[in-house]
């Protein structure tokens, strides 16, 4: 009978072994990681995805899911943020911010880390204003128009080796300026993400002055670290808290939805139409 019972205890031990997380997970290397401050900056023109809100923090759906993956853990998220998105993106470069999230680049690949899994996917639109309707006919065929450009944004390597040959380029630090252009005709055409611009149409009382269309372009928004962060040490447990994290399918249409109401709420958007 004792055999038995021994027998039983050691399946049941090595049962719970292979659950217990992988070596980053142990509580003695927590222990280093347990508060720790983490510095995160992203792109404010891009809700509800990762905007600035008024409180002048990094918010929106990355920005959540980077706290899922960090305070359990004791470590302290510091997302306050007073620059533009190429700001960002320098102070990652340079070590100053530990980690963002944007769209893959090669470019940013030579500073930065990124996480294995996507966050979300964001379907590039073309912006114009109402009265003078665009059809997307390919990326060379924009070449001849005025093409407002957030600094920093990139829609993939192809697109923005395009874009730059253009001989109208107008690069803005923040995409207000692109959509005031392109209510006052100053401005031809703007490339942003489909769910931002809608929200900030409405959020700037430019409903019905600009249209849209769909472009070819649709790529994922990730995570990632700067080369110079010591968070580097610990991409093996980010990877897998990640995936961990996202293995629910309703996880980020979840998030969606809340951060569409935040944002909403952030701005008062329903009072301002209202009032319009």
């Amino acid at each position: 009978m004792l055999v038995i019972v021994y027998k039983w205890t050691l399946a049941v031990i090595f049962l719970i072994s292979a659950s217990v997380p992988t070596w980053a997970e142990s509580s003695a290397e927590l222990d280093s990681l347990s508060g720790a401050t983490v510095r995160v900056c992203g792109n404010n023109a891009y809700p509800p995805v990762t905007w600035i809100n008024k409180n002048q923090q990094i918010d929106g759906i990355n920005v959540a899911v980077i706290r899922r993956l960090f305070e359990p853990l004791g470590v302290t998220v510091d997302t306050f943020q007073d620059s533009n998105w190429r700001r960002c993106i320098k102070e990652v470069e340079l070590g100053n911010v530990d980690i963002l999230s944007g769209f893959k680049t090669d470019v940013r690949q030579q500073f930065m880390t990124y996480l294995d899994a996507p966050i979300i996917r964001e379907s590039i639109y073309l912006y114009y204003p109402i009265e003078h309707p665009l059809m997307f006919e390919g990326w060379e065929a924009l070449a001849g128009l005025r093409v407002g450009v957030l600094m920093g944004d990139s829609f993939g390597n192809k697109v923005d080796a395009a874009l730059h040959k253009y001989p109208s380029l107008e690069f803005v630090s923040t995409q207000d300026q692109n959509l005031l252009k392109l209510a006052d005709n100053r401005l031809d055409v703007v490339p942003m993400g489909g769910l931002s611009g809608q929200l900030d149409l409405r959020r700037l009382g430019l409903e019905g002055k600009i249209g849209y269309t769909k472009t070819d372009v649709s790529d994922f928004w990730y995570l990632a670290i700067s080369k110079k962060s010591s968070l580097i040490q610990w991409l093996p447990l980010l990877n897998q808290r990640l995936n961990q994290l996202l293995k629910d399918p309703e996880t980020v249409s979840k998030l969606v939805t809340k951060y569409h109401q935040v944002y909403s709420e952030d701005l008062d958007l329903s009072r301002r139409r209202a009032e319009q």
